[in-house]
């Protein structure tokens, strides 16, 4: 037995020995071992996985794909309805292009891709990220539901809700709100993603946080560029009572109601609204507090630089009343420059309460005491104007307001200024003036301190409260 097993051995051992020489055989396995070896991944992707692929054929009604597997894809012709006709134009042989397996196998064996899931896909990985890193960016504004705006993300849609809206008033009606996002179509708005829920499909981004992000920004670079005395453009973004906000190039500069013109103003909408285009002088920069304080007037002609070239002392003129206070009332020559006639100078001495005699918004004729164009001071006195003068002054007013009426698009103030002129002629007394609105609240000076609060005589020296009163400083 045992001899008989060992030359069985002998025989099993010759018969491997040939075997294993053969030349074919050993061909096949170095074969074999070159496709082991290859660069390419031929295993199968699984579905919803995100690849790049090259455009191998495009036919009528697909596009076949090579993702470098054991089979190609195939793109079918519902997939390419769902993409822009634009990005359609470039899919041409040979253009790599971002796709998602949809389905494993056909019944050719190809796998089924979609290139539009894979543009969504991409975008959704993007807007992940930005959500994470709290990047800004700018989106076209495209449509509009009842909450808010749509805006493009790639090849999604972007939602921004109305509270997150810069510049969109609250409590608009519907209509009105439609209206306004209506007109938004097509802005290119700043936003940051603030949720990416993509189950759900929710893109949401934020308008008003992008835009405090960015302004933050910018005023940190404005205060390093900009200096007091810089002359800027910017654009009226609100108005409050106390002032106007400026956008002077991603940052918001407060335009003081005093510092808006020469004349006082009641409320900044009475001279600017928003979205108008101004220029505007730096005048402070607080980088501590981040404020910034402009001035419009300081760019606009100073009326009082020129004052003793219209006005010298002894003339007669017309002017408004504007403000009545406890030692005198204050009254308007011209746009921007005040005077004051003292309480003493309001009527004569006879008259009880000489403040009762005139009431805002009178017109009536003064003379000219003393002009301080350094201080910017005017004192004037009514009880001592001339009578022929102020009568003729008044008579042509008055002829002037019922000829207006014919005229609505005439500029008060415009047409008034010629009449006076014309009138102070004829009166060979006076010389030329204009008139119009008030000023700003002046420092005062009463009769306490050292001032007569009657004269005896018209032919006195006049009283100088009036000459005390600093008007036209903003």
């Amino acid at each position: 037995m045992v001899g008989s097993s060992q030359s069985d051995n002998d025989r099993y051992s010759e018969e491997f020995s040939g075997f294993d020489s053969d030349p074919t055989e050993g061909t096949d396995y170095d074969l074999f071992e070159q496709y082991l070896a290859e660069e390419d991944d031929l295993s199968l992707p699984e579905r919803g996985d995100l690849l790049e692929g090259t455009i191998v054929e495009v036919r009528a009604s697909e596009i076949l794909i090579n993702i470098g597997a054991k089979r190609d894809g195939v793109v079918p012709q519902a997939d390419l309805t769902r993409l822009d006709r634009d990005y359609i134009a470039t899919l041409v042989e040979g253009e790599l292009v971002p796709v998602v397996v949809s389905k494993l196998t056909t019944d050719e064996g190809m796998l089924i891709l979609s290139i539009a899931d894979a543009l969504q896909k991409r975008d959704w990985l993007t807007a992940e990220k930005m959500l994470e890193s709290a990047e800004i960016s700018v989106r076209a504004v495209v449509g509009y539901n009842k909450g808010g705006l749509l805006v493009e993300f790639g090849h999604l849609r972007g939602f921004i809700p109305a509270s997150h809206i810069v510049g969109l008033p609250r409590n608009l009606t519907e209509d009105d709100r439609n209206r306004r996002f209506d007109e938004m179509i097509g802005d290119e708005l700043p936003v940051e993603v603030i949720e990416v829920e993509r189950r759900r499909r929710r893109l949401v981004l934020s308008h008003r946080f992008a835009e405090r992000k960015y302004r933050e920004e910018r005023k940190t670079q404005l205060f390093e560029e900009m200096k007091i005395g810089d002359v800027v453009e910017g654009e009226v973004r609100s108005l409050r009572p106390f002032g106007a906000f400026v956008d002077i190039g991603g940052a918001d500069g407060l335009l003081h109601v005093s510092e808006i013109g020469w004349t006082p103003v009641s409320h900044p909408r009475d001279v600017l609204q928003v979205g108008d285009r101004i220029q505007v002088e730096i005048l402070r920069l607080d980088s501590e507090r981040s404020r910034i304080a402009l001035s419009r007037k300081k760019l606009l002609p100073n009326p009082w630089e020129s004052i003793e070239e219209r006005y010298q002392q002894g003339d007669t003129i017309l002017v408004t009343i504007t403000r009545v206070v406890d030692f005198g009332a204050f009254a308007q020559l011209e746009p921007g420059v005040e005077g004051l006639i003292h309480i003493s100078e309001l009527a004569e001495i006879e008259v009880a309460e000489p403040l009762k005699s005139v009431t805002t918004g009178d017109q009536v004729p003064v003379k000219i005491l003393r002009v301080d164009p350094e201080r910017q001071r005017i004192g004037l006195s009514r009880r001592q104007a001339n009578d022929m003068v102020g009568q003729a002054l008044l008579e042509t007013q008055a002829d002037h307001i019922a000829s207006q009426a014919d005229d609505s698009q005439a500029d008060n103030v415009e047409q008034i200024e010629p009449v006076v002129e014309t009138t102070i002629e004829d009166a060979a007394e006076a010389e030329a003036v204009q008139n119009s609105v008030a000023h700003e609240e002046p420092d005062v000076v009463t009769p306490q301190d050292g001032l007569p609060s009657t004269i005896d005589s018209p032919e006195a020296d006049a009283p100088e409260a009036g000459d005390d009163v600093a008007l036209g400083k903003g």
